[in-house]
């Protein structure tokens, strides 16, 4: 059987001008960073087999939301056209992921940014770019490489924020490898990236380290992506703002992807070679809208945002002010939702077959 891929890894940097902010708390919501402590990028795995071809791309993000560019806009769309446009690759079967990383700019368009801040359109338009652009470098640096997949556990760096028994601490990691030790990886692991959220300084927090450490340390490694899981309640064990416990939670998890590898490589290893089966597949689904508050209880909110304004302007010590300045915030961004109408939701449904893995 033919077990063979044609692959390819480009990746762009994505670091975002200090223009551009963050979702933050008090007394900002949409806080600005000073610096840049680690860069962003964007990460493509060209893949093809048997005259089907796809691309994943994983972006150091928050997340994007589809309408943050405005009505009649589609942000991934668009980058999906581009990238159709420049290497051929249907549509469908272009995955665009983000690792949900809290210490990037708000993407997700929690406060509408482009009407708070319009230089930040300008910004998300050369982002599409780059985004884009990783993907046509992936579609051009190609070679042939086969396929192992690897599943292993990283212990003791997440816990479940609620308390509850449900924690996924499973690890699976795609390998694609030439006959020339050339190779990319995917690796897929779960756990909210906010180990330094809301702070000053842009980093990738533990998904940057994961993914530059196996690309600096694995010989002939063309890149590794990382591609989050369902991350709901799965926090880091360290929550602490501290850049050590950044670089010591992508270790953990990065030291187990190369152990994963070790593993797979060895001449005795019985990970079996995936066969070169290469599937996408991509349907739309309108989500319903959940349930919005009614006019009487928006009329309630109103009255009480301002009363709150007021607990601001009176308030005798700083606690109290931000515990008003909080609730004024989020009762803004109930209003804002209940603004947008509970009209149903445009969403796509994907899934991606390489091999006996399944992207979804």
């Amino acid at each position: 059987m033919h077990n063979e891929f044609t692959v390819g890894f480009g990746k762009v940097e994505i670091t975002p001008p200090l223009s551009i902010p963050y979702l933050g708390y008090c007394p900002k919501r949409h806080a600005f960073f000073k610096g840049v402590h680690d860069p962003l990028y964007a990460r493509s795995l060209y893949v093809s087999s048997g005259g089907e071809e796809a691309v994943v791309i994983s972006t150091d993000t928050f997340g994007f939301s589809n309408s943050i560019l405005g009505k009649g806009r589609d942000f991934t769309k668009e980058i999906k056209e581009e990238i159709r446009r420049k290497t051929g690759i249907p549509s469908a079967n272009i995955m665009l992921t983000s690792s949900h990383i809290h210490s990037t700019p708000d993407t997700l368009n929690f406060r509408p940014l482009v009407e708070e801040v319009p230089s930040a359109g300008e910004w998300l338009e050369k982002l599409q770019e780059q985004i884009a652009l990783s993907a046509e470098v992936a579609s051009r640096e190609k070679f042939k490489a086969s396929l192992k997949i690897g599943r292993g556990e990283v212990k003791k760096v997440s816990l479940n924020r609620r308390s509850e028994n449900f924690l996924d601490e499973e690890i699976i990691v795609l390998i694609f490898e030439s006959s020339e030790r050339e190779k990319i990886f995917l690796v897929n692991f779960s756990c909210h990236p906010v180990i330094v959220q809301v702070q000053d300084f842009i980093s990738a927090d533990y998904v940057g380290v994961v993914e530059t450490t196996v690309e600096r340390t694995v010989e002939n490694t063309k890149g590794c992506l990382f591609i989050q899981g369902a991350c709901g309640d799965i926090n880091p064990v360290c929550g602490t703002s501290d850049f050590n416990d950044v670089y010591y939670t992508g270790l953990s998890i990065a030291g187990e992807v190369m152990r994963i590898y070790g593993e797979a490589s060895l001449s005795k290893s019985n990970y079996p070679v995936e066969p070169a089966v290469l599937k996408a597949f991509s349907i739309e689904v309108n989500f319903p809208s959940r349930s919005l508050p009614s006019q009487e209880e928006v009329e309630n909110l109103i009255r009480e945002m301002e009363s709150e304004k007021k607990n601001v302007e009176e308030a005798t010590t700083e606690r109290d002010r931000l515990e008003a300045l909080r609730r004024v915030c989020m009762i803004e961004e109930t209003l804002i939702r209940v603004k947008e109408g509970d009209e149903s939701f445009l969403g796509e449904l994907q899934l991606i077959r390489m091999g006996n893995a399944i992207l979804f």
